[in-house]
C-alpha cells in the first residue's frame, strides 16, 4: 500500500511516497524527486494552481497504487498572510485532484498527526527516514503525513 504525504509551500511544495507494505515503512522517493518547484513563468495563482494539479496527474499516473493521500495542513494563526492562501491554493488542487479520481484524502494538523513543529525532522527520520536531498521541516511534514496514512488506514 502506498501513501502520498504532501506539504503545501508557497515556493516550493513537497510529498513523499510512503510504502506500508515494507517493514519498516519505506520512503519511495528518498533519493529521486520530491520538490515541486514552479516553472520562472508561473507567478500567478492560477497558473501555479494549474500547473500543480498537472504534476498530480504525474505523479498518480508514475504511482497509480497510491491508495491513499494525507496533506499536512498550514497551522493558521491570526495572523494569516498571502502566503498561507497561496499554500491553501495548492492543498485545494490536491483535493480536487483526489476528489475527481476517488482516491481517499485526509487532512491533518501537527495534533493529529503526534508531532509539533520542533519535534517533526526527528520523528521523520525515526519513522521512516529521510529524502538524500533537500531535507527540511517541510519534507518532514510530508513524511510524517504519509506515515500517518500508512498506519492509520
Amino acid at each position: 500500500m502506498k501513501v502520498l504525504g504532501f506539504r503545501s509551500d508557497p515556493s516550493t511544495p513537497r510529498y513523499a511516497i510512503v510504502d506500508a507494505a515494507t517493514n519498516p515503512h519505506s520512503l519511495l522517493n528518498a533519493a529521486t524527486e520530491s520538490r515541486l518547484c514552479f516553472p520562472a513563468d508561473c507567478n500567478e495563482d492560477a497558473a501555479k494552481v494549474t500547473w500543480l494539479y498537472r504534476e498530480f496527474e504525474r505523479i498518480f499516473h508514475s504511482h497509480p497504487d497510491i491508495v491513499r493521500v494525507v496533506i499536512k495542513k498550514g497551522e493558521f494563526t491570526q495572523g494569516d498572510n498571502n502566503a498561507k492562501r497561496t499554500a491553501s491554493y495548492q492543498e485545494a488542487a490536491l483535493l480536487l485532484y483526489c476528489g475527481l479520481h476517488n482516491k481517499p484524502v485526509v487532512a491533518k494538523i501537527y495534533a493529529s498527526l503526534a508531532t509539533n513543529s520542533s519535534s517533526v525532522v526527528a520523528h521523520a527520520l525515526a519513522r521512516v527516514g529521510q529524502s538524500t536531498r533537500y531535507w527540511n521541516s517541510k519534507m518532514a511534514d510530508a513524511v510524517v503525513a504519509a506515515w500517518w496514512g500508512a498506519t492509520n488506514p
